[in-house]
């Protein structure tokens, strides 16, 4: 059987994605497609699967049945070579996971050394390139504790960046973070949108949906109701329920 063109292009392919909790259906036979160079916010109320989604795009959640292909390679926990697979994939979720004992350089690094293999000199020539397009270069020497929550999820999108993933995965990355912190942290993933990045953002920010997203995904029950651009999504003729879901996300 041929594939569909489409779908064969995609950097990211969600094909009847199926996962259970228990008896309870997390997610309903999902299906998205994410090209390169796409800015993709999946929206929705809490509880509807987002957070899920994100995870088994990443390869940190099982599922029951579908698949999930990132650049050609099927992703699973179970995968052969899992590290470099995910390497492909740059996360950043709401905790900031930073090493806590490693300064900023250091946290950058190390991924670069286990699972790229670079030396010590190319990962730290690497770290500080991404560090100043983040607009963290001059805090490589400190310790996360000495670090706001938006400088720490700054220094944690640089480290997902050292390795040069084709596709950045945000879930929720400003969630955590006191509100006159928030910006800071979309302006720096308005840069990445910008300079042509792929990215797959799970957020309630319609404002930064609206300014950047090539495509809405409107998630609830497990399932996707809706794909739209942004204007169709802000549209007034949108389904009420989403109409009433932005009301109460601004």
């Amino acid at each position: 059987m041929n594939m569909d063109p489409l779908e064969s292009s995609a950097v990211v392919s969600v094909r009847g994605l199926t996962k259970h909790f228990g008896a309870h259906e997390v997610l309903s036979h999902v299906d998205l497609l994410v090209h390169a160079a796409q800015r993709v916010v999946v929206c929705g109320p809490s509880g509807s699967g987002k957070s899920t989604l994100a995870r088994c795009i990443g390869g940190l959640e099982s599922y029951g049945s579908g698949s999930v292909i990132v650049n050609g390679m099927c992703v699973s926990p179970a995968m052969r070579h899992a590290d470099l697979v995910r390497a492909n994939i740059g996360m950043v979720f709401q905790q900031f996971n930073l090493f806590s004992h490693l300064t900023v350089l250091d946290n950058c690094t190390l991924a670069q050394r286990w699972v790229r293999r670079r030396s010590v000199q190319q990962s730290r020539q690497l770290a500080l390139e991404q560090l100043h397009r983040v607009r963290m270069a001059d805090k490589a020497s400190a310790y996360p504790a000495q670090l706001s929550g938006g400088q720490q999820q700054r220094a944690a999108i640089a480290r997902a960046l050292c390795l040069h993933p084709s596709v950045m995965l945000f879930d929720e990355a400003t969630s955590a973070l006191d509100p006159e912190m928030v910006q800071e942290v979309l302006d720096t993933m308005l840069l990445l949108a910008r300079e042509g990045m792929t990215m797959i953002c799970i957020t309630h920010e319609m404002g930064f949906a609206r300014a950047v997203a090539d495509k809405i995904v409107f998630m609830e029950g497990g399932r996707i109701l809706l794909e739209a651009t942004p204007g169709e999504f802000f549209s007034d003729d949108a389904d009420p329920r989403i109409r009433r879901f932005v009301r109460q996300s601004f």
